[in-house]
């Protein structure tokens, strides 16, 4: 079926306001909407309804939300204005953007851009509005269903960080009484090697981890097509195995320092410079302890505390390990790595879940905007 094309600027009105200063922003008042969704709150509204916007700016260019009623979208993301609601459903306009994206559309490669220039390129198939409402409606059902997977995989990994609290209480302050130990008394940190930006490839046998290939609550991210690989002289001391623990030594993004994650199987990893490798007895430490312990908010405040930098803070191994903590008994260590490995499981099957409901969302949507659903 064949939809007649529209442009997106004869149907709405994209627009940019200010941007609201952090220091202007309220505990109580009307939602605020950034880069990121909902920021914060404000004493004036702009919006009435419910509207679309589009981030405009920075690492989140591109993504579609839409707003609560009186609210303010600020000038990280541009307001889709004065649609036509006898024309075109706005859901039915967020679902299409979604499938859509806006590749082609942004300018800009160290600080990416969505300008009004650019919005004008966009044409939308329009169908009569009671077909957009169905569609629409078909489309929210789905989204529904991914996004609880999404909320449950969530909910699992708030359960590990309560249990870990819950069973060694607070590593810092040490409620529990445990042996106040230096980390550097069951662990110490190897740094990683300076490998040669000359040798950087797109592809290859050696996957150069960097900061950028952690998460900010800890765990490694996949970087996809933005992963660097190596193709030069390996120093084999610096081959990562499986399940080697690393710390993010620079804080690449906010949050970002002394985030920990697990080397994954696959492909060798090299073990970069700003990274920092975990050397510790097996028989004496827990690999899961570890990981959790390092990406406690106590720990994490405290190593940001002791770093140094302006514009980009960073710390050194001493500088970790010279920290106190309470440490708790290895058996008790050993029963948090149980409970660990019994809901990394469920969240892996969840995952699984979950990259089924993307898939579907994905499928209904090219369907939906095909004409033939």
């Amino acid at each position: 079926m064949s939809w007649p094309l529209v442009k997106l600027h004869d149907i709405s009105r994209p627009k940019q306001w200010k941007t609201i200063a952090s220091s202007d922003l309220l505990e109580a008042g009307y939602p605020v909407y950034g880069a990121n969704g909902r920021i914060g709150y404000y004493s004036e509204y702009t919006h009435e309804l419910p509207t679309l916007m589009i981030t405009c700016r920075g690492a989140t260019c591109g993504n579609v939300h839409i707003s609560e009623p009186r609210s303010y979208i600020n000038g990280n993301a541009m307001a889709i204005d004065d649609i036509d609601s006898s024309k075109i459903d706005i859901k039915y306009l967020y679902y299409y953007f979604l499938k859509r994206g806006f590749s082609d559309v942004i300018s800009g490669s160290a600080q990416p851009q969505i300008t009004g220039q650019g919005l004008t390129k966009i044409e939308i198939p329009l169908p009569p509005l009671k077909e957009q409402k169905r569609i629409a409606a078909i489309l929210d059902k789905a989204d529904a269903i991914r996004r609880k997977r999404q909320q449950a995989i969530k909910l699992a990994d708030d359960f590990l960080r309560s249990v870990f609290l819950d069973m060694f209480g607070d590593p810092v302050t040490n409620p529990k009484g445990w042996e106040v130990k230096k980390i550097r008394d069951f662990l110490s940190i190897k740094n990683g090697y300076a490998f040669k930006s000359e040798y950087f490839v797109d592809k290859g046998n050696y996957v150069l981890l960097t900061p950028g290939n952690f998460y900010e609550k800890g765990g490694y991210r996949d970087r996809a097509g933005k992963q660097k690989f190596y193709d030069g002289p390996v120093p084999d001391s610096f081959v990562l195995k499986e399940g080697d623990i690393l710390l993010a030594m620079t804080e690449q993004a906010a949050g970002l320092l002394g985030a920990s994650m697990e080397v994954p199987s696959g492909l060798a990893h090299l073990h970069n410079q700003r990274l920092g490798l975990l050397i510790y007895d097996f028989s004496a430490v827990n690999s899961k302890y570890l990981l959790n312990l390092f990406n406690s908010p106590s720990i994490r405040k405290a190593i940001h505390a002791n770093a140094v930098g302006l514009k980009v803070r960073h710390t050194s191994p001493s500088k970790i390990e010279e920290l106190e903590i309470g440490f708790p008994p290895f058996d008790l260590q050993e029963q948090f790595s149980l409970i660990v490995n019994r809901t990394m499981a469920a969240i892996e099957s969840m995952n699984i879940g979950s990259l089924k409901s993307e898939i579907n969302f994905a499928s209904l949507s090219q369907k939906a905007f095909s004409g033939i659903l």
